[in-house]
C-alpha cells in the first residue's frame, strides 16, 4: 500500500516524509482507529482517509517531534472516525420506520404526521445523555438485542437492559400523548 501512496506524491522529500510516517505509525494508527470504530474494515478506511489527507496537504505535519506527530495523527483519526460514525447513524435512521408502521394504506396526512413524530423522536434521542442515546440508538435504529449491545459497548448486559428500560421510559414520558 505504501507504493500506492508514494505514487501519488511528486516531490522526493515529501515521499521521504510520508514513508517515515507510514512506516513508524501505521500499526499504531490502525489500533487507534479500531479503538474508535470497533471494526477492522472501518479502521482501515479511517487510516486510508488520514493518509490521503496527509498527501493532499503535502505532508505538512510536525515530523520533527515524535510526540507532536502522534498527537496530530491521533486527532486526525479521531475526527475521521467521528465523521464515519455519524454518517453510519444517519444512514441507519431509516430503519426506524418499523416503529411507525408506515404503509401504502396510510393517507398522505397520516404519513406526514408519522414522519414528523419519527423526526421528533430521533431528535429527542440524540439530545439524551450518551449512556441512553447509544443504547436506544443501537436498539431502536440498529435493531440490536441487549446481548448484542452489551458486546458492542462492553457494558454488562444487565446494565444495558436497565439503561434500555430507563431510556424507553424517558421516551414514553416525552411522547406520552402520542400513540407510539
Amino acid at each position: 500500500m505504501l507504493l500506492f501512496y508514494l505514487s501519488l506524491i511528486d516531490e522526493e522529500n515529501v515521499k521521504d516524509i510520508f514513508g517515515d510516517i507510514y512506516e513508524h505509525h501505521l500499526d499504531w494508527m490502525l489500533k487507534i482507529a479500531y479503538h474508535f470504530s470497533k471494526s477492522e474494515a472501518d479502521a482501515q478506511d479511517i487510516v486510508h482517509d488520514v493518509f490521503m489527507e496527509i498527501i493532499k496537504n503535502d505532508c505538512s505535519i510536525p515530523i520533527e517531534d515524535y510526540d507532536k506527530t502522534k498527537a496530530y495523527l491521533f486527532i486526525c483519526i479521531r475526527n475521521r472516525a467521528t465523521k464515519i460514525k455519524k454518517s453510519k447513524i444517519k444512514q441507519k435512521f431509516t430503519s426506524i420506520d418499523h416503529l411507525f408502521n408506515i404503509s401504502a394504506e396510510d393517507n398522505l396526512e397520516d404519513q406526514i404526521v408519522k414522519d414528523d413524530i419519527r423526526s421528533s423522536l430521533l431528535t429527542f434521542i440524540n439530545k439524551l445523555s450518551d449512556k441512553y442515546k447509544d443504547i436506544l440508538t443501537l436498539n431502536l435504529v440498529y435493531n440490536k438485542t441487549s446481548k448484542e449491545i452489551s458486546k458492542i459497548t462492553c457494558i454488562p448486559q444487565k446494565t444495558v437492559e436497565t439503561r434500555l428500560r430507563r431510556g424507553k421510559i424517558i421516551l414514553k414520558e416525552k411522547f406520552k400523548d402520542l400513540d407510539i
